[in-house]
């Protein structure tokens, strides 16, 4: 997904009821097994419905994808994301998430973007901080910021589009942007990296000072030979306490007894 298109791409009917089914079972036993909403899918990638979802997507994109992460989400009133950019976009080049709803069968409007940021040739933004009505972008590797206001940001939002059961909502996550919790709803986020054209990472990394798990993917792309040793070097990392850490770091730890909570009404 160019960064200078559009931030998502809506793939309608690409997965049927069973795989739903099968996505909502796993994302249950996962988090009663291991007690957190990440990585549900690590050994389940030779599963028809992840390869039907890896597939659909590369079809669309015209592009060879490689399994990073995943996690489930449960969003409502109650939970309100800020405006961000994923975090693993600290350390890759190029990357796209592709969202699945679980329930309820449709909602409007998920997620949005902000418009103008992260979206050409130009700087990078890693971070916004918000006061008041204005908004700072900051880069992380110049010291860069950006002022705009907050009216403008909401005013100008990228909005997307009705998302039914089934659908997949194909996302830029290096853009800003803000799940909408207008409608309770469950949720599967499956990130790939884009692997043909270019470095698969990036060459503006933040430092990992700031971010450990920098370190982390640095250090397990190093002398791997396939894409298959760096998953398996992530599976490593997930059996240790301090991997575990680092991998979930940007999954929002504090929501996860909600997640436990929640799952089994799916």
């Amino acid at each position: 997904m160019s960064t200078g298109s559009t931030p998502f791409i809506h793939l309608a009917g690409a997965l049927d009821a069973q795989d739903i089914d099968f996505l909502k079972s796993a994302c249950k036993q996962h988090l009663t097994s291991e007690g957190d909403p990440c990585y549900v899918l690590i050994d389940r990638l030779a599963a028809p419905t992840v390869v039907r979802i890896k597939s659909q997507v590369e079809r669309r994109l015209g592009q060879t994808l490689q399994y990073l992460n995943d996690f489930y989400l449960y969003t409502d009133s109650t939970f309100k994301t800020g405006w961000h950019m994923d975090t693993e976009l600290f350390t890759f080049a190029r990357a796209v998430n592709a969202w699945i709803l679980l329930s309820p069968e449709c909602v409007e409007d998920p997620v949005g973007f902000v418009a103008g940021i992260n979206g050409g040739e130009g700087p990078m933004y890693h971070s916004v901080r918000i006061q008041g009505d204005r908004c700072s972008f900051a880069d992380y590797c110049t010291g860069e910021t950006r002022e705009q206001s907050l009216a403008a940001v909401e005013a100008s939002r990228i909005h997307t589009p009705r998302v039914r059961l089934g659908d997949i909502l194909v996302l830029d996550p290096k853009r800003f942007h803000r799940t909408n919790v207008d409608t309770p709803k469950h949720v599967l986020a499956v990130k790939f990296i884009l692997a043909d054209h270019g470095a698969v990472l990036s060459d503006r990394q933040v430092d990992p000072l700031l971010w450990p798990e920098v370190a982390l993917f640095n250090t397990l792309l190093q002398g791997a030979r396939s894409w298959d040793e760096v998953l398996g070097g992530i599976r490593r990392a997930l059996a240790t306490e301090s991997g575990r850490k680092q991998l979930r770091a940007g999954f929002y730890p504090e929501k996860f007894p909600l997640y436990q909570r929640m799952v089994v009404t799916l």
